[in-house]
């Protein structure tokens, strides 16, 4: 689940929503000088597992280098933010601030460009890394989401994750993946013992309506253009344009009665982790499963295995996905996904060494390794089946766009997701719900 607590931690961070959370787990905390050569401060967001696979890549770069790397998890934007504006001490390396602040403090000084960081290896960074992690869309200067501003890069991406996956059941669906979204709901779930087409599941707390949020926005990013996508994210758009309400009545295709197992009540009533129950599970009258095709994101497999012990389910073997099926054509260059990335705070020697040494296969490597992610760096070669073929998919991307709720404010991310369990509930409603989303906009993006 660690993957599911990042997606709602990055969330929140995107929004400066979160509780401060800072915990010391490195020996002489973050105690360091401006400008040395032997000793790094680092304020990742990672817990658990991932802040584990992070210190295993750090252990060789230690032990050769010499430097001590002092780590301060820290799950809030807005200290960073404190402590820029009180002109306190920073950490020599941390994740990029919010989009909102990115521009402000690049002419503050506060971050320090890749191009300087890295020197002589900046060019093999950009050569390595998945071009939609470093490459703004359309051929633009400017991307805050990837931290590229004037041309210039001020964050080094170290992970990245794909969305928009179609999971199945190996021994239900035996067919071959649909090229277009078209081709997808013209499966016969009955042609391979299923009752339906696809299961899905939307109830998460306060956060209920996300799952959706992330399948609306695969359908209106290969719709439409990457700058449409952005501009539609920033409030540019209305929710009452054409081509939003396309996307809505899309999706409202996937979680039809016709189309989804339960219908729509049992979407609305179930947890996204149990959403991919039905693809393991037969409802009986002679078939094999409730379901084909769930969509969802990488680490959606924990739950399977959760879910099924007894089963001893593998991936490649058990399960498998493919990537979203083609809506537009000449939009099959967006892919819905999100990234970790470190900024320099301090440009000193040690923070030049150990960025030097994280843009390199050999650490992104050990991440892989450890499992749970795809690295930023193209060769990385992965063990796991599923992260094997998610590289495939994120090597096809030309933009890799964020999740639009994420970074929405946050009274508009609220009204996003409710929408769209209100949609889905009465799809007639759709017409009055974008029109109160307007509104919604309006204000919000007024106020943030």
């Amino acid at each position: 689940m660690a993957e599911t607590f990042r997606k709602l931690s990055s969330r929140a961070i995107a929004l400066s929503m979160a509780g401060l959370f800072i915990a010391v787990v490195a020996c002489g905390g973050s105690s360091t000088s401006a400008g040395s050569s032997t000793d790094v401060t680092v304020w990742p967001a990672w817990g658990g597992n991932e802040l584990k696979a992070f210190q295993d890549v750090l252990a060789p770069f230690e032990q050769s280098s010499g430097i001590k790397v002092h780590i301060t998890t820290n799950r809030s934007a807005a200290q960073l933010a404190t402590a820029v504006n009180a002109g306190a001490t920073l950490p020599d390396i941390a994740p990029l601030p919010t989009v909102d602040k990115v521009k402000s403090w690049i002419s503050k000084g506060v971050l320090h460009p890749m191009e300087d960081v890295l020197g002589m290896h900046f060019s093999d960074y950009i050569a390595n890394t998945y071009p939609a992690l470093t490459t703004p869309p359309g051929g633009a200067s400017d991307d805050l989401y990837i931290g590229v501003v004037g041309g210039k890069h001020y964050g080094l991406m170290v992970k990245t994750q794909v969305k928009g996956l179609f999971w199945y059941n190996k021994h239900v669906f035996t067919g071959t993946a649909p090229a277009t979204f078209s081709d997808l709901l013209a499966i016969s779930p009955a042609q391979y013992g299923a009752q339906k087409l696809f299961c899905a599941g939307l109830e998460s707390g306060d956060a209920s309506g996300w799952p959706a949020s992330d399948q609306i926005d695969n359908i209106i990013m290969r719709q439409n253009d990457a700058t449409f996508y952005v501009n539609w994210i920033q409030g540019k758009v209305k929710f009452s344009d054409p081509q939003i309400k396309l996307g809505y009545q899309t999706y409202l295709q996937e979680v039809s009665s016709q189309n989804v197992y339960g219908g729509p009540n049992t979407v609305l009533s179930t947890n996204f982790g149990k959403a991919g129950d039905p693809l393991f599970k037969s409802p009986g009258g002679g078939l094999k499963a409730g379901c084909l095709f769930l969509e969802q994101a990488t680490f959606i497999p924990s739950f399977f295995t959760q879910d099924f012990p007894s089963m001893n389910l593998k991936a490649g073997v058990d399960y498998d996905f493919f990537g979203h099926p083609t809506v537009d054509p000449q939009f099959d260059g967006n892919v819905n996904g999100f990234y970790d990335n470190m900024a320099v705070y301090n440009n000193s020697p040690a923070a030049q060494k150990l960025m030097q040494y994280l843009a390199t296969a050999p650490a992104q490597q050990i991440w892989a390794n450890d499992g749970g992610t795809l690295a930023a760096i193209k060769s990385i070669q992965y063990n796991d089946p599923v992260y094997a073929n998610a590289a495939k998919v994120a090597s096809t991307a030309k933009n890799l766009l964020v999740t639009a709720g994420d970074f929405m404010p946050a009274d508009m991310q609220k009204a996003f997701w409710k929408s769209l369990l209100d949609v889905t509930k009465d799809p007639s409603s759709l017409d009055s719900v974008l029109s109160r989303l307007d509104q919604v906009q309006a204000q919000a993006y007024q106020a943030a």
